[in-house]
């Protein structure tokens, strides 16, 4: 079976898309390494951090296409003649436009993977190119895949809900928390520490800065806190800079405890379990998530997490975790107290996230698409 896998959202800053995409073609390398007659191919875009992909005999890297800038002509219209050429059997698109939407051409089959249906859900936070790309293609591009990868029963109950007719070809794979995050002990963490100038108790918070992300609630929580219970942490977040992030950083430094708030700008992957788990309570509020990697994360380095009761999040952390309404300021204040002062509670909720976070691997994760690649192939 040669298989073709998308790295094209594979960058040095890679958000939670290129991250699937590196744990997918890791670990689909390992699993279709004991048959012999599987190449998996790695198609990139001239972006692309090899550095990132652990070496494999039978792992091709293909530059077809790398220079090509637009994602709707790369992905949308000369995939299927590459296909071809490569002798295909099956390609795997990870995100939103990624395989053929117009035709298809020979024997290759496709797989999509969908991250969410945000640009549906929550039109205003996109402009109006973002949607209009997605909106039109999307259609289409459900109708071209043999079969659909939901990250979440979430997302696939989102998706469904708008495209009810691709029920029978959409199947829930859950992503998986990388080996990488586990405890550290106090030297390590300190050094981590250190590099981002954090030498105080403090409160994380992970995520690109978007409106989705909710800051202004965070925040507006977070000063409550400090104002009704006198805390002495501070809050980091970190995070790439996304669409509106002027608006999104002009919440991080104004307001009455704009010195206790910390923005480290995009940090380094290698770094994240170290500043998971040297925080005191790890809060992730996001207005909606496909799957919502980071909690995980942050509960497999045994870090106590607030996240939001919404979307995917209360599917992904089951009791794990404090589940909120992060619309309210109030509650995410109250929420933030009351595990700061309980400490059985803060005991109690790193043994359920260890454990939580044992459940989601991305081993599992591969065997169970490879299972996908061998039924639509047979």
């Amino acid at each position: 079976m040669r298989i073709g896998i998308d790295a094209s959202g594979l960058t040095v800053k890679s958000g939670g898309i290129g991250r699937y995409v590196v744990n997918l073609i890791n670990h689909m390398a390992w699993a279709t390494s004991r048959d012999e007659s599987h190449e998996l191919l790695v198609f990139y875009h001239k972006s692309f951090d090899r550095s990132l992909i652990h070496k494999h005999p039978h792992l091709i890297f293909v530059d077809t296409l790398a220079r090509i800038k637009s994602n709707v002509l790369r992905k949308g219209l000369f995939l299927p003649f590459v296909a071809k050429k490569q002798n295909l059997d099956l390609f795997h698109g990870v995100d939103h436009i990624g395989i053929p939407f117009f035709f298809k051409r020979g024997k290759c089959r496709f797989v999509l993977t969908v991250h969410d249906l945000i640009t549906k859900l929550f039109p205003e936070m996109f402009t109006l190119k973002h949607r209009m790309i997605e909106n039109t293609l999307r259609p289409l591009i459900l109708r071209n895949a043999d079969r659909i990868i939901a990250v979440s029963r979430s997302t696939r109950d989102d998706l469904l809900r708008f495209y009810p007719q691709y029920a029978d070809k959409t199947r829930v794979i859950y992503q998986g928390v990388d080996t990488r995050f586990f405890p550290r002990d106090r030297e390590e963490i300190k050094k981590i520490q250190k590099k981002y100038r954090i030498d105080f108790p403090y409160i994380l918070s992970l995520g690109t800065l978007e409106p989705r992300k909710n800051i202004p609630r965070l925040v507006e929580g977070f000063a409550k806190a400090k104002m009704e219970g006198g805390i002495e942490h501070k809050l980091v977040v970190t995070g790439r800079k996304g669409w509106k992030y002027k608006e999104m950083l002009s919440q991080l430094q104004e307001g009455p405890f704009s010195e206790e708030i910390v923005f480290t700008g995009f940090v380094e992957d290698e770094d994240l379990p170290c500043l998971y788990a040297g925080a005191e309570i790890f809060l992730y509020l996001s207005l909606y998530e496909g799957f919502g990697l980071p909690v995980l994360e942050a509960m497999a380095c045994e870090t106590p997490v607030i996240t939001s009761n919404l979307s995917s999040l209360p599917e992904v952390a089951g009791d794990a975790a404090l589940l909120i309404d992060s619309s309210s300021a109030e509650e995410i204040a109250a929420s933030l107290l009351r595990l700061l002062s309980d400490e059985e509670l803060r005991k109690d909720l790193q043994k359920k996230g260890r454990e939580r976070a044992k459940f989601f691997s991305w081993e599992k994760t591969a065997e169970e698409i490879l299972e996908l690649y061998e039924e639509i192939l047979t």
